[in-house]
């Protein structure tokens, strides 16, 4: 089908001329590409006029179709729905500027008595909606149950926020306790926290301090000196000498930090600077965060160009995603925002900041002699920013390969091992078990392929017969149909009918090159029974047993192990990928045994969910002090109606 005939099928001329957001999908119905529009049969069109030079095109066009779409009020709204389904369905022609991970931010978290500075990379809703309590007849809940959670950030790499928590801990001294209770948190004998825990310090004192961190985190530190120095002089106006003295230290650690920050600017200017380098088909993009008048941070985010767009044409796409990206999530909003060169569409950035902060910022490209200097200072950081990361890259890669290469010649392998598959299994005592299944492939984790289970064969310690289930779980689900000829094991029949082999199956697995199990000769000759069973003659792939104790290697028929020096990258590759085993399958087994240690008599009342639970025995402790409190203090706590369902439950 030509494009002409393709354009008349999905009859783009139909569409409405309204902001809205347009879906591609291929013949499988699978969304492929989401995009926005101001004017959505304007934008579409687009595609079939060759108007549109970025080099995916003509094969997005070959893949399309079927076209959706969905009409909003506004090109912003538009932004809000594109970021959100592209989140959710993170379609194959949608760039993704981001790797493995997400970026870092600062959380201040109201919803325990004590508030809490975080480190996380999840932004969530805000935890406890406001309501007017009093015009539906309840007590409104204390005031921690009612404030959001307050994140800053972006950060582009975890190391920067411990540094700044490091620094914050130091001028301004916080709790890591949730609660106040008679025993102190651990940084309170390191004179790091106020004292909030114990009650050497109110909580709205605490919370007015906390104030005083954001700002810090702002940059603000005119202000947060302003107000150190007001409460300082009324401290010491009523002979507080020693709370005097704290602020008077604060103060001079903020001028302390203000001395070794580089001054850029005598005005005090709010601006952020980007610039881009590119090579090797990576990006890498540079931010300089100028508060007033000073350089306050720093941040080089890198991203490879997995797509392989043509880097010229494809420039102002990847900034415009990166400005929609960063913009979406920061805390901070600049005055102005200067560019290296224009993005698509700048002006939506604009409405984007001053719908989030109710302020506008200007976004231009520099043409005075103090911004062009601050673009050129920015470029040169970004290149060799790049430069270094790319010089990492290699180094690593090159042990990579080296391991690999290496790992085929010491087991004899017939092929170079590209895909390598570890199990292990996690459990305490035999209860919780749970086996991990994680997949390298080109010496690198390959996550969307990292699989879990649930031994369902054993709740006793009996870590071979659990081997022996989960790899006969996995094995059945391989690519090529292997299957366990005239089985009359209970186990393996249950799983082979829960999941019929299929060779074309599309959640069929790949056959590995090297099967590495987690373990001694025990582990390795139950893994061997398991697989023995199989059909597996035409599949030519090693399996071996990484022992801990001295990293013995054992292999199939071998009395001895191997054993190798620690500065073998074969041996460093194996470490690797046995500890990510035990890794995915640790934090999955301690998933599973906190959620059965929370289970309590609160899960069988309708309308309790996890929220609530976890308020309550933060309020109260344990069941039996629930079911001891008077109706009117839990209906303080969460309301009449779900009071009185707790009671009667509980009775």
């Amino acid at each position: 089908m030509d494009i002409s005939e393709k354009y008349k099928q999905l009859k783009i001329s139909s569409l409405p001329t309204s902001p809205g957001i347009y879906i591609y999908k291929d013949k499988a119905d699978r969304i492929i590409y989401i995009g926005k529009a101001k004017n959505l049969r304007a934008r579409v069109k687009q595609y079939f006029q060759n108007h549109d030079t970025r080099p995916q095109i003509p094969y997005l066009l070959k893949d399309l179709m079927s076209l959706d779409y969905t009409v909003v009020s506004s090109e912003l709204e538009s932004l809000y729905l594109e970021r959100t389904l592209i989140q959710k369905h993170r379609p194959k022609y949608n760039i993704e500027l981001r790797d493995d991970k997400s970026y870092t931010f600062l959380a201040f978290d109201y919803s325990t008595e004590i508030p809490q500075i975080l480190i996380t990379r999840r932004i969530e809703e805000n935890k406890f909606e406001k309501r007017n309590f009093r015009d539906e007849g309840k007590q409104p809940p204390t005031s921690y149950q009612l404030q959001a959670t307050h994140y800053f950030g972006p950060y582009s790499a975890a190391y920067k926020v411990r540094e700044v928590l490091k620094t914050i801990r130091y001028i301004f001294p916080y709790c890591s306790n949730a609660k106040v209770s008679k025993k102190p948190c651990f940084y309170f004998h390191l004179h790091r926290c106020p004292g909030v825990c114990v009650g050497q310090m109110s909580l709205s004192e605490y919370k007015a301090h906390l104030e005083k961190i954001k700002l810090f985190l702002k940059g603000n530190f005119s202000q947060i000196k302003k107000e150190l120095s007001s409460e300082m002089k009324q401290a010491a106006s009523i002979r507080l000498f020693e709370k005097a003295a704290r602020f008077r230290n604060q103060i001079r650690a903020l001028e302390l930090l203000e001395q070794k920050q580089h001054v850029i600017l005598p005005k005090k200017v709010s601006w952020d600077v980007i610039t881009m380098a590119f090579e090797s088909n990576t990006y890498c993009i540079n931010l300089f965060k100028i508060r007033e008048g000073k350089l306050s941070d720093k941040q080089d985010f890198v991203f490879e160009n997995h797509k392989n767009l043509a880097p010229e044409t494809s420039k102002p796409e990847i900034l415009q995603k990166f400005l929609e990206t960063y913009y979406f999530e920061t805390s901070d909003r600049p005055d102005k925002i200067y560019l290296e060169f224009k993005s698509e569409n700048e002006y939506i950035i604009s409405d984007l900041l001053y719908d989030r902060f109710g302020k506008k910022t200007r976004i231009q490209q520099a043409t005075q002699q103090e911004p062009l200097s601050l673009l050129k200072i920015s470029k040169q950081n970004a290149q060799e920013f790049l430069r270094r990361h790319l010089e990492r890259t290699a180094s690593e890669s090159d042990k990579v390969q080296a391991g690999i290469l290496q790992l085929q010649e010491i087991l004899k392998l017939p092929v170079i091992p590209r895909r390598i598959e570890c199990y292990d299994i996690s459990n305490t005592q035999g209860t919780n078990p749970v086996g991990s299944m994680v997949v390298f492939e080109n010496g690198k984790p390959a996550k969307s392929q990292y699989r879990k289970f649930k031994i369902q064969s054993k709740n006793t310690p009996d870590d071979f017969t659990m081997m022996k289930e989960m790899l006969t779980r996995r094995f059945l689900r391989s690519e090529g149909g292997l299957q366990i000829p005239n089985s009359n094991e209970p186990n393996i029949k249950k799983v082979s009918t829960a999941q019929p082999p299929a060779t074309n199956h599309k959640s069929s697995w790949p056959i590995p090159d090297l099967v590495v199990i987690d373990g001694g000769k025990g582990q390795l000759n139950a893994a061997l029974e398991t697989l023995q069973k199989f059909e597996i003659s035409n599949f030519k792939f090693q399996t071996i047993g990484l022992a801990k104790r001295i990293e013995e290697i054992f292999l199939p028929g071998k009395s001895k192990p191997i054993v190798l020096s620690h500065s073998e990258p074969a041996l460093q590759m194996l470490q690797r990928i046995r500890d990510e085993a035990h890794r995915f399958g640790i934090t999955f087994h301690r998933l599973l045994r906190s959620k059965q240690a929370v289970k309590s008599a609160l899960d069988e009342i309708p309308g309790v969910g996890i929220k609530t639970k976890r308020l309550l025995k933060q309020k109260f402790g344990t069941v039996s002090n629930i079911k001891n409190t008077s109706l009117e203090e839990l209906t303080n706590t969460v309301g009449e109606k779900l009071a009185k369902k707790i009671k009667e439950s509980l009775s």
